[in-house]
C-alpha cells in the first residue's frame, strides 16, 4: 500500500510538470491545474486586440473583423481538438 501511495505521489510530481511548471507552482495557484492554456491563449489575443481598439490604433471596423477572425480561429480549433478527442473513444 505504501509503494502505492508513494508511486502516485511520484506521478503526480511529474504530471505537474506540464507546461514547464513544477508541483511548487501548482501548490502556490492550485486552480491553474484546471486552466486550459489554449483558451488562455486566445484570452491573452482577445484582450491585446481589445486594448489596441481601446487605445485607438486601430479602428471599430478593423476591431470587429480582427474579432471576428480570431473567434472564428479559436472555434475551428477547439472543434478540431474535440474531433479528435472523441475519435479516440
Amino acid at each position: 500500500m505504501k509503494k502505492t501511495i508513494a508511486l502516485l505521489l511520484v506521478l503526480l510530481c511529474a504530471g505537474c510538470t506540464y507546461e514547464g511548471k513544477t508541483f511548487e507552482d501548482y501548490m502556490d495557484d492550485p486552480g491553474s491545474i484546471l486552466k486550459d492554456p489554449h483558451y488562455g491563449s486566445y484570452q491573452e489575443k482577445r484582450d491585446a486586440l481589445e486594448s489596441q481598439y481601446l487605445h485607438k490604433k486601430i479602428t471599430y471596423p478593423e476591431y470587429q473583423e480582427k474579432l471576428k477572425a480570431l473567434d472564428d480561429k479559436y472555434s475551428r480549433e477547439v472543434e478540431e481538438r474535440t474531433r479528435i478527442i472523441e475519435s479516440d473513444y
